[in-house]
Order: C-alpha cells, then structure tokens, then sequence
C-alpha cells in the first residue's frame, strides 16, 4: 500500500499551462496552488503538472506517461481513475462522505477490489479498517489524531492469531507555513496516509517519529525510526524545495512551483 499511497501522491497534477487556466486560477481569490512537482533522481527528473477547474484539481499528468483523473461531487473529490504509461487503467477509487467527512473508499485493479471504512470518534479523532482478506478474528486498525488541521499522531494495531501482534506509534511534528496542498478544494478529505512524502493538511510535517513494539512468530519486535522534512520556502511560505530524509541513509528531493 505503500507504493500505492505514494505513487497517488507524486504523481500530482497536471498538463499544460493555458492562458485560460491561468486566468481560472486567478478568478479564484488568487489563491496559490501547486502548478509542477519535479521529483529529483539520479535517473532522471519526473515532472508532474496539476490542473484546475478554478481550485478543483481535475487531472494530474507526469512526464513518465501516468496520469490520474480527478471527478468531483459538489464540492468533494469522488473519484480519482490513475492509468500507467501505455494508457491503461491501473486502478480506480471511489470516495464516499458523511456528515463531510470522508467514510469510505473503494479500490478497484484489475485482480483485485477492496474497501477502506472510516469512523470518526471526533473532530480530532478518525479510525480506519479494510475488508481485504484476513484469517479469522485478525485485526488490522488505523487511528489517527488531528490538532488545528494537522496530524499529530498515528498508531496502528495489527494482530494475526498465532503469528504476530504488533503495535507502531508515530509521532509527528509540524511547522506553521504554508502546507503546498492546502487550497485544493477537498484534497486533505481523502488523504490520511503519513507513509507517503506528501500530506495534504495546513501545515507541512517536519519529523515523524515511529516505534513498532510486539512480536512474531514468538520473537520479540523492538524497532524505532524516523523521517524528516526540510524546506526552502517561496516568499509566500509555501515550500519550493522539499527533501525528505530517514534514518536509513535514504534521502530525496522535490521541487515545486505554483500558480499565484
């Protein structure tokens, strides 16, 4: 899930800059929105550009071939299609809300389809499970907890009867600029996963935190890691290059530009 929540993230937004889209953009209280994404490789750069029906993100379209689109319900995001590079469907969401608030998602691929159930216990406070297949009486929950917009802690419990229970903690520190995300209209509604570089909120995530503590097969778990973020901010206190580093020697970087 991971690859999946990441790739969802990085692959942002859209083609071609028009005159019309940028008076679209312009007409909608100039608010900043992000325009390109370059993620820096070795490789080769991967540059996705994000376009918008006023703040509506309706397409995002990289220079690899992928590309997801985006359809809205009033003022929601109710279904994203991402295709790989030969045109392809590789997969489709489905956003359900209630109360505005997002309470389900449904995955479809090819092989496979699954939902993901969201419960709110508060403003502050949503958890969430699937229905993929797990042996009987497993558990596999998300909790995660939010402060002024922002996330601020996560956890998780996964149990498998004779095999292994385990509990991880992350803790998440924030700063107070300019989140790239922010203004997209129902973007932060549908995104809750902290594994992924990108996190639609508020704010931007400086550090995550994460212990795992538990056991299997028998054998005790004890591990602790963490992720960072560092910024170089526009004049506008949105983040124009972004790197992300953890404690396994791993780092990468980003560029962002935007419409204002």
């Amino acid at each position: 899930m991971k690859n999946l929540f990441s790739y969802f993230f990085i692959l942002y937004f859209l083609v071609s800059c028009s005159n019309r889209d940028e008076d679209i953009v312009e007409n909608v209280n100039s608010l900043t929105l992000p325009k390109t994404l370059t993620t820096k490789s070795s490789s080769g750069d991967i540059v996705s550009e994000y376009k918008y029906d006023g703040n509506k993100i309706t397409s995002i379209i990289s220079n690899n071939g992928r590309k997801s689109i985006f359809s809205y319900t009033g003022n929601f995001i109710t279904k994203s299609i991402t295709y790989d590079s030969s045109g392809e469907i590789e997969y489709k969401v489905s956003y359900e809300y209630a109360n505005n608030k997002l309470s389900k998602k449904n995955y479809k691929y090819t092989f496979l389809e699954f939902n993901i159930f969201y419960t709110w216990v508060d403003d502050n406070h949503v958890y969430f499970v699937d229905d993929k297949y797990m042996p009987e009486n497993a558990i596999n929950r998300t909790d995660v907890y939010f402060s002024s917009g922002n996330v601020i802690k996560s956890t998780n419990h996964i149990y498998y009867p004779n095999n292994y229970t385990i509990d991880k903690v992350e803790i998440v520190e924030n700063d107070s600029k300019n989140n790239p995300f922010k203004n997209i209209e129902g973007y932060s509604l549908i995104a809750f996963d902290i594994s992924s570089d990108f996190f639609p909120q508020i704010n931007n995530i400086t550090k995550i935190t994460t212990s795992r503590e538990g056991n299997v097969n028998g054998e005790p778990l004890t591990e602790n890691y963490f992720r960072t973020f560092e910024f170089t901010y526009d004049t506008k206190n949105f983040p124009q290059i972004y790197t992300v580093s953890d404690s396994f020697g791993n780092s990468y970087k980003y560029e962002f530009s935007y419409f204002e």
